[in-house]
């Protein structure tokens, strides 16, 4: 299978387990690696000023430039999720 033209020479996109996230009156969104969550940090966060806020944004910048450990990147993302009182459901809702 040939790679799109849009798709050759780009690095495959940093993936983590999958968070959701849920806005004011919206369904929610699944975040699925760094950038999205950065994207979403820069574009359609509720609030700017929280302390995991800003801790989120290097660390899904970072991570998503392959520079740091998605995981952790996760982690802030979380705690940003949290502060801001959007956390969505779990996928893993239910089971265990």
């Amino acid at each position: 299978m040939q790679p799109r033209e849009a798709d050759q020479g780009k690095k495959r996109p940093v993936r983590w387990r999958t968070v959701a996230v849920k806005f004011t009156n919206q369904a929610p969104e699944k975040v699925e690696t760094p950038g999205e969550a950065l994207d979403k940090l820069l574009h359609d966060w509720p609030r700017e000023d929280g302390r995991h806020y800003r801790s989120a944004k290097t660390n899904c910048r970072a991570a998503a430039k392959a520079q740091l450990d998605p995981e952790l990147a996760r982690e802030a993302f979380l705690r940003a999720t949290a502060e801001a009182e959007i956390l969505g459901p779990s996928d893993d809702e239910g089971k265990g």
